[in-house]
């Protein structure tokens, strides 16, 4: 009967555990869908925006605000979507995909928005961020002022590069004061082991990732100290998609049944332009 008991308890112990892990993620694929089709609007280009007629679970989305930096190749726009009551910060991802991954540098900058931190991050990355973060905050500022619009959730979400720029916009919102919830998709490493600690400490993240996509495997870790923060979400070769583990002591998310089971050899480019069944394309959210 004792270890019938024991074997209960340490059952019940298991379930616990798996629980509290899928609620750290939150993932919903409702969600994810909406920040997708965003994500893929914002490769419809600058001058497209504020007459891009939004449809699927974006009908409705309201464009207020351009973002934009030609010499960082920085794009994206800011609004919102009276469905999901909320206010969005997108970014689109490079303008060429594949040179952008070929000429990706690796150099790291101190992480000034949380001198707390003590990390460092990807300096094209922040660089590219904190050229347009002050526009960001102004607008969503003055947004959140609307009656209309003061419920409303802050979110960001982009993918590749957009999706390493929603991630370091999404840290100063919430600095600023903000409540910020982020989805995205085929994000590059931002920081080294401290920043992803930080922020997975400080972030509600759902960082979807596709079977062999390239991008999420770089920069590398190994002898370049770059690593994901928490929480990836995983869509393997069938379209299925689940949650994955965290590091040992939870602050960082580099699990290898999901992204990081291949190496970087085994990659691809073409996972990286698909996502959820979708091309991630202006093309694709066009109607």
């Amino acid at each position: 009967i004792e270890l019938m008991m024991i074997s209960l308890l340490l059952t019940l112990v298991s379930l616990s555990y798996y629980v509290n892990a899928e609620d750290l993620s939150a993932y919903s694929s409702a969600q994810a869908n909406t920040s997708l089709w965003l994500s893929a609007a914002a490769y419809c280009g600058s001058s497209s925006y504020k007459t891009h007629k939004f449809a699927g679970p974006t009908t409705g989305f309201v464009v207020t605000a351009i973002i934009e930096d030609l010499p960082s190749d920085t794009e994206g726009y800011i609004g919102y979507l009276p469905s999901d009551k909320s206010i969005y910060v997108t970014f689109r991802g490079s303008s060429s995909i594949r040179n952008w991954i070929t000429n990706l540098d690796v150099i790291k900058t101190s992480y000034t928005s949380y001198s707390e931190c003590g990390c460092q991050v990807h300096k094209g990355f922040y660089d590219a961020e904190q050229k347009v973060i002050g526009g960001i905050l102004t607008e969503v500022k003055r947004l959140k002022s609307l009656s209309a619009l003061s419920g409303y959730a802050v979110k960001t979400t982009g993918h590749s590069l957009g999706a390493a720029l929603a991630q370091l916009t999404a840290m100063d919102l919430l600095k600023a004061g903000y409540s910020v919830a982020m989805y995205n998709f085929g994000q590059p490493r931002v920081g080294d082991k401290n920043f992803a600690a930080f922020a997975t400490s400080k972030l509600s993240t759902s960082r979807v990732t596709h079977d062999k996509d390239i991008v999420p495997h770089i920069p590398v870790t190994a002898g370049m100290d770059f690593y994901h923060a928490c929480f990836e979400v995983f869509e393997n070769a069938s379209g299925s998609v689940h949650t994955c583990s965290s590091s040992k002591d939870g602050t960082y998310c580099e699990d290898s049944t999901c992204a990081d089971q291949y190496q970087l050899a085994q990659t691809t480019v073409d996972d990286h332009l698909t996502y959820l069944g979708m091309s991630v394309s202006c093309a694709a959210v066009s109607v």
